[in-house]
Parts: C-alpha cells; structure tokens; sequence
C-alpha cells in the first residue's frame, strides 16, 4: 500500500528487475555483434583468375600470380584448375571435357605465383576447351 503518494516496495523491486534484465539484454546484444564483427573479419580472401584456351592435340601453360603473394608472412596460399567448354558460336566441334588432363598445378616462382599445365587429347576439328586457373590468398587478421 502507498502513502501520500509514494510507490510500494513491491514496485519498485519490479522496476529494478525489469532495469537490470534490460541492462543484461542490452550487454549480451552488444557482445554478440562484437564477436559477430570480429569472426567475420579474422580474415581476407583475395582471389586473381585467369584464362586460356587450349586447342585440340596442344598443352596449354597458364601462371596466375597471388594477390599480395609473400606480403605477410602468416597468408595462406592455394589454386584452383577449371576445365570450361568453349564459348558460344566458336567454331568446330564440341569438346569431351573428360579429355582434357590437367598435367601440373602448383606455386612457382618461390610462392608468388600458382601454375597449371593442362594438355588437350581432344581430336583436331574439335573447339578450344577454355582453362580456368584461380589463385587464392588467405590473409588472417591481425597481420604480422
């Protein structure tokens, strides 16, 4: 019960409830924005692709150099090897991609690069298959 106007205890405990649940609620926001910035940049990933067409009975040679290779020393590095059916409205016959090998893929150039060699057993008449080659760096956040 108030007197001359003055809240109860009762309403004031509730009020000072719904205060700090308020307050918590508001903490544990903020503390997960926090972390959900700070996972969603503890690293950068920069990508450089490059093509080239192999034509029938030829191997194809295509060095795609790292985005800021050898920049940091805790980056990571990989590659990636695509064999792509010609373009649209290129001449000769379609290719069977099952013949096309991939020979080699791997860094050159002391790490600064990523390489792939890819001959095509297709037979002559045949389209120019397109190669794909992706090089990858990974960078973890903080640098060092």
């Amino acid at each position: 019960m108030a007197r001359c106007g003055l809240p109860s205890f009762r309403s004031i405990a509730a009020s000072l409830r719904r205060a700090r649940w308020a307050a918590a609620a508001a903490l544990a926001a903020a503390l997960l924005v926090a972390v959900g910035t700070a996972s969603a940049t503890s690293s950068i990933t920069k990508n450089q692709t490059g093509f080239l067409n192999v034509p029938a009975g030829h191997t194809g040679t295509l060095t795609v150099p790292y985005p800021d290779a050898l920049e940091y020393g805790n980056a990571r590095y990989a590659g990636r090897v695509l064999v792509l059916a010609p373009r649209r409205g290129t001449k000769g016959r379609a290719p069977d991609l099952a013949k096309v090998r991939t020979l080699d893929a791997m860094s050159v150039h002391g790490g600064s690069g990523y390489q792939a060699r890819a001959h095509n057993d297709n037979r002559p008449g045949t389209a120019a298959v397109r190669l794909e080659v992706t090089a990858t760096t990974i960078e973890p956040l903080p640098h060092s």
